[in-house]
């Protein structure tokens, strides 16, 4: 019976505290104080009050005592919940549709990555970066600020800590590592290296301390300053030490004042390299800051310390000038220096920039010789379709009549061809391109009114003068004189020997944006008849000038105007050649016209191998391609049999049988503009059959 009274009292207690709960929650607020309720009681009237479905661990147990003596707001009471579930060691994991409350210490793996719209109470796993400290040692200073049901590691590599705690504790860790993780970049010193390089030595310590890691990233650091030839050291104090005793030890003066050091270039000329770094060697501002810093000890200190003074005799700057040797090695390529360390720490820098690969500039040239006649028909062709300009001969405007095959053979209108235009002195045509220089070419050769003289091309350095010479020695008497002996006399005369023929001088320079200074001397001398002169005659055209031209366009000189005479015999063989009657079978006539000289060239850049490889499979392909059309021509003399007949390898033939299946490198057409942009580089611009007087194979080479 008494039993059965205390079930009563228990029930009826619950029943009252349960309705006041409900109350509350009907009224939107929770101002009930609550003693020794069960903690399942509380989460479930939250969870109605708030609206938050919530799921309890069977694990989550006990009384909790909750005074709210002011009303509550829903968020505000599921921030109280959550201070409530910290204090008995239990914690709310939200998550996609719902709230899990489980003990804490079993959540460490399911806390959510730091967001910004977590409470105070929010239990959290947040990366934070240690800049300037060792983190593993951070950790044993930070563990006893963790909750019991917190975590905290630290990732050596990374020099990160990895904490799991509640929202308004990791503020406090936070607070509390910016006074920690202080930057030791303040405490430095400069250290001066006296008798070696200061870049060699920072390698060697490098090599011996071995490569940062996160754990000691920060600890200290070796630089060097390449100019003053100085270390610098920043971190630990007592590491510094240690480094300073190490560079004590290392930068120490060899037995010779000097260093000898052998340089091998990449790309420069040992001779011109060496005469340039003697005149470097020699200027007096490197002299004088050499001598500074062979007189002087030590170096700048900043915080922490710095470097003792290292003893050294005064060295004039005379002295520093005899100590040096700069010598060349034209066998090897190479530089043999002997200077001090100052001095040969400057030249190597010099060497360092100069160096370097250069570029190349490929120049094709077309020498025309136009009639008078048709000179004056270009001219008037060419002004009526253009603005007209100064000079003997007017160049305006598209040109219908020379590069009309041109335009048939592109199928499409190309635009001008010559834009800027053409004076007696310099031109330039736009829009160059390899297929539209073939046209050119082809179209001039068709004409019988001109008459090609030569197509070269050559390929030289920047900045490097390139000549080609095509024509003969011819002998001229520059003197003559008698010597006589006993009545017996030996005429002698003095014979100098001349090149007579085309010859071309072209300097190159490339400028900003792609631009070609050209330096041209072109020169085209002849033989006259000799008639009534008593000694031999030339003549002479000559052009010398400087133009700028663009990558790929290109360059017109002309306006030379000769006077040509031709002598031509017709006779009949054997009766003509007969003494005294021999006029009664053979005539002779002479001709005279005037001819107007003009100089195309083009220059195109070439700054790596593949574009270099490009031109030569581009020459190099015509050639195997013409000695097959010869060999399989009909009638030909050549041996019958395909074993015995001699023809030229294949490129990958040529590369060796390791390469046989390598394929010709590719070229970025970007980079190569044709003359017609409507023409695919890859087809003929004009056919053979179309050249006029000329050969097939004459024709096919001039499209080169």
């Amino acid at each position: 019976m008494k039993k059965f009274r205390w079930l009563t009292i228990g029930v009826f207690t619950l029943m009252v505290s349960l309705g006041s709960i409900h109350t509350a929650m009907a009224e939107g607020s929770l101002k009930q104080n609550f003693k020794q309720v069960d903690i399942r009681t509380v989460i479930e009237a939250v969870a109605k009050i708030s609206g938050y479905n919530i799921i309890i661990d069977p694990r989550v147990k006990g009384k909790v005592t909750f005074i709210a003596p002011a009303g509550m707001n829903p968020s505000e009471l599921y921030q109280s919940l959550l201070a409530v579930l910290r204090v008995h060691g239990y914690a709310a994991i939200e998550g996609d549709s719902a709230i899990k409350i489980i003990p804490a210490n079993m959540a460490r793996d399911q806390f959510p990555y730091r967001s910004n719209d977590l409470t105070n109470d929010d239990w959290v796993t947040e990366v934070i970066s240690i800049n300037n400290v060792e983190a593993t040692k951070l950790v044993a200073v930070l563990r006893p600020l963790i909750a019991k049901e917190g975590h905290l590691v630290a990732l050596s590599d990374s020099n990160k800590l990895i904490v799991t705690d509640v929202v308004s504790n990791i503020k406090r860790l936070k607070n509390i590592l910016k006074r920690v993780d202080v930057d030791t970049l303040g405490h430095y010193e400069v250290i001066t290296v006296l008798n070696s390089s200061a870049e060699e030595l920072s390698k060697t310590i490098k090599g011996i301390i071995g490569k940062p890691t996160g754990s000691n990233a920060k600890a200290v650091k070796v630089s060097f300053d390449a100019r003053s030839n100085r270390l610098i050291l920043s971190g630990d104090e007592q590491k510094r030490m240690i480094l300073r005793a190490l560079i004590a030890h290392l930068d120490v003066k060899v037995e010779s004042e000097s260093q000898v050091q052998v340089i091998y270039l990449r790309y420069a000329k040992a001779t011109e390299m060496a005469e340039t770094l003697r005149k470097v060697a020699g200027n007096r501002a490197i002299l004088n800051s050499a001598k500074s810093e062979a007189n002087s000890g030590g170096g700048n200190n900043g915080e922490g310390g710095g470097s003792a003074p290292v003893p050294t005799r005064s060295l004039s700057a005379k002295q520093l000038k005899d100590q040096i040797s700069i010598e060349a090695d034209e066998r090897m390529n190479a530089l043999i220096i002997s200077a001090p360390t100052a001095i040969a720490h400057t030249l190597k820098g010099v060497i360092k920039q100069l160096d370097i690969r250069r570029a190349q500039v490929l120049i094709e040239a077309i020498f025309v010789e136009l009639s008078e006649d048709r000179a004056a028909n270009l001219g008037i062709e060419w002004a009526l379709l253009g603005q007209a300009g100064a000079g003997i001969v007017n160049f305006s405007g598209a040109i219908p009549s020379l590069l009309g095959r041109t335009a048939e053979a592109a199928t499409a209108a190309q635009g001008e061809l010559i834009g800027r235009g053409f004076t007696i002195g310099a031109g330039a045509l736009n829009n160059a391109g390899d297929q539209g220089w073939g046209a050119l070419i082809s179209a001039l050769n068709s004409d019988s009114s001109s008459n090609i003289l030569a197509t070269p091309s050559i390929l030289t350095l920047d900045n490097e003068e390139a000549e080609i010479v095509v024509g003969r020695e011819v002998p001229f008497q520059t003197g003559s004189f008698t010597s006589g002996n006993n009545a017996a006399t030996n005429p002698f005369n003095t014979i100098e020997r001349k090149n007579v023929g085309l010859k071309l001088k072209v300097k190159p320079q490339i400028n900003e944006g792609n631009e070609i200074y050209l330096d041209i001397d072109q020169e085209i001398s002849d033989v006259l008849p000799k008639g009534e002169a008593v000694d031999l005659q030339t003549t002479k055209r000559q052009i010398k000038t400087r133009v700028i031209v663009g990558d790929g366009n290109i360059v017109v000189l002309g306006g030379l105007i000769n006077e040509k005479e031709t002598q031509t015999e017709s006779k009949v063989p054997f009766f003509g050649d007969l003494p005294w009657i021999g006029g009664l079978f053979r005539s002779t006539s002479t001709a005279r016209e005037k001819v107007n000289l003009m100089i195309f060239l083009r220059p195109v850049i070439i700054r790596n191998n593949e574009t270099s490889d490009y031109y030569s499979q581009k020459k190099y392909t015509y050639m195997a391609e013409e000695q097959t059309h010869l060999l399989d021509k009909k009638g030909s003399r050549l041996l019958s049999d395909e074993d015995l007949r001699p023809r030229l390898p294949t490129l990958q033939e040529w590369r060796g049988a390791a390469s046989s299946t390598a394929t010709w490198p590719s070229v970025n057409k970007s980079n190569v503009q044709p003359l017609v942009s409507n023409v695919q580089p890859t087809e003929p611009v004009v056919s053979p059959k179309n050249t006029g007087n000329l050969s097939d194979s004459t024709a096919e080479l001039l499209d080169l």
